[in-house]
């Protein structure tokens, strides 16, 4: 978390670029995939939730329609709101996002205008930990506070969000990163209807559990064809199966077009079936306070994502790979807690799930590994994007 002097930074760097005090300072946390990988753009079940990584952003209206957005360590993005048209150019970068929640929010009827900011995050980028999807609702709940009173939904910044990944950032994610980071807590969700998916806020049971976040030091941010190839494929054998997608249809249909499917195709498809047993025994055992089947479940997906939706490694990438890390925390545990890939994979993040009695040796040894600034235990955060200043509030 960041600590009051962080955020006495972030304001001081914001008064020293634009010449006078911000109006708000706004918060947005990241996201771990607790299970459910690859499952919500089929209309899957998934198990998230947001974490205590965050974005803090320093803000003012300028009253323009310019948006100013500087965030450390990267060059400032300066955009003009009266073009919201997706750019290629613009394509995989900040810059993009911001127009594209600009582009939707605008179509959708709400009111958009100009804003100085100045950003700094701890969340890691381009590991799984859903910095975009961070970064997106963070400027979905700018545009929400200054400009139409707080009134948009959660789900609303959070289709605002994957439509500006999708379009504007040329990402073909689904709706899970943007609903980990906007709800915040624990999420369960249905993504049965895609557009107004079922998303319950759950109390995590398992005290004895601690969450760590391994960053392998991989960016799949660059890898987006590889990770698109995922829905591809699965949409794919939906096709062949006679359904738009998979969740219409079943293992068993499945089982009976082996012979229609290339061999990556169809595994991945039996992942995506699999995987969504997995979550119900999950949200099962969490209401039954059963640890030990909770950790099965996540276990037996780091199983299939490596054996059928191939997404644990880049093809004879395995040293640095998420595969990697796996390997060495079991090692370390003796095979006791559980650890999965964290997003989208190929590279990036995984996220181990660790009784505490191992949890000093795992943060040892990982950190030996890896270095101890991609070694964090991280913590469910209880809010979704927020304002943690109001400067009119104060008058």
């Amino acid at each position: 978390m960041e600590t009051d002097k962080n955020i006495v930074d972030i304001r001081n760097s914001f008064t020293s670029l634009y010449a006078k005090e911000p109006d708000y300072l706004f918060s947005c946390g990241g996201r771990f995939e607790i299970l459910g990988n690859h499952t919500d753009h089929n209309h899957g079940l998934c198990l998230a939730s947001a974490c205590d990584l965050q974005i803090i952003a320093a803000v003012s209206k300028n009253d323009s329609k310019e948006v100013n957005f500087q965030s450390l360590r990267f060059d400032p993005d300066e955009l003009d709101l009266s073009d919201l048209e997706p750019r290629p150019v613009e394509y995989a970068t900040s810059k993009g996002l911001i127009r594209g929640v600009a582009s939707y929010l605008k179509e959708h009827g709400y009111k958009i205008g100009g804003f100085n900011a100045y950003s700094e995050s701890s969340i890691f980028k381009g590991a799984g930990v859903s910095s975009s999807a961070a970064f997106e609702l963070l400027v979905g709940h700018i545009f929400n506070v200054l400009f139409n009173d707080g009134k948009i939904s959660k789900i609303e910044l959070c289709k605002a969000g994957k439509y500006a990944e999708n379009v504007f950032f040329g990402k073909k994610s689904g709706l899970l990163d943007q609903i980990g980071v906007g709800y915040g807590e624990v999420v369960e969700i249905d993504f049965k209807d895609i557009d107004n998916p079922e998303v319950k806020q759950i109390e995590f049971p398992f005290k004895d559990l601690h969450f760590v976040l391994i960053n392998t030091g991989g960016d799949h941010s660059s890898l987006s064809d590889l990770y698109s190839s995922i829905p591809s494929d699965m949409l794919e054998a939906a096709r062949i199966c006679g359904h738009q997608y998979l969740i219409e249809g079943s293992l068993e249909e499945l089982e009976s077009h082996k012979n229609e499917l290339d061999p990556l195709v169809y595994s991945r498809a039996v992942h995506f079936y699999e995987e969504n047993e997995r979550v119900k025994k999950a949200f099962e055992a969490i209401r039954n306070n059963d640890q030990e089947k909770f950790l099965q479940m996540i276990n037996e997906s780091r199983e299939s994502s490596t054996k059928n939706l191939k997404n644990m490694m880049v093809e004879k990438q395995y040293e640095g790979s998420p595969l990697e890390a796996c390997d060495l925390l079991l090692k370390a545990t003796n095979n006791n807690g559980a650890v999965k890939i964290n997003g989208g994979g190929f590279a990036g993040s995984v996220i181990a799930f660790i009784p505490s009695k191992y949890l000093d040796k795992v943060l040892e040894k990982m950190s030996e590994k890896y270095g101890p600034q991609n070694v964090k235990e991280i913590f469910i955060r209880e809010e979704g994007p927020n304002t943690i200043y109001n400067r009119n509030k104060e008058k």
